[in-house]
């Protein structure tokens, strides 16, 4: 297994390839806003603070991908090919991912087991339960050199923007 960085350039080349793997192995779990961030994520110039992707690959095959917009205060997404399920895939990038960017945020449905099993597995700490985009019970879990500060303050920075326009 191969985990290659993606810069800018390359997510240009693969995006189309992303996304698609998306809809087919993400379970239905992925947020079209998701989905959308990653559709529109310029790649004519550096990723914004906080923003990495990686994706996994077994010989050329697309086996997983993981990717952080802000840290994942805007956006996170993880999803791994289910041949490559249960083989430590999604640990290898999340270890990188927190290697990469000091701290992570995500939101994961409490009926994710998997995810949550992951998540727990690389010390992630669910600090707040609240109504995800489906309605339903939903963990905000946070890693490395997170805080709930910083979590707190950006929710309440995206919560002005909503109400103002």
């Amino acid at each position: 297994m191969r985990i290659l960085t993606l810069t800018p350039q390359l997510l240009a080349q693969h995006r189309e390839r992303l996304v698609h793997f998306s809809f087919r192995y993400g379970d239905k779990r992925i947020t079209h806003k998701a989905l959308r961030w990653l559709q529109r994520l310029p790649t004519d110039q550096s990723f914004p603070e906080g923003t990495w992707m990686a994706v996994a690959l077994d010989e050329e095959r697309l086996a997983g991908f993981i990717l952080f917009g802000q840290f994942g205060l805007k956006e996170a997404i993880v999803i791994v090919h289910p041949d490559h399920r249960k083989k430590s895939v999604g640990e290898q990038l999340l270890t990188l991912a927190l290697d990469r960017l000091d701290r992570v945020y995500t939101r994961v449905a409490c009926d994710n087991i998997p995810s949550l099993k992951l998540c727990f597995s690389k010390g992630l700490i669910a600090f707040r339960l609240i109504t995800g985009p489906t309605g339903k019970p939903t963990f905000i879990l946070g890693g490395g050199n997170w805080s709930q500060e910083e979590y707190d303050r950006y929710s309440n920075k995206m919560m002005i923007s909503r109400s103002s326009h």
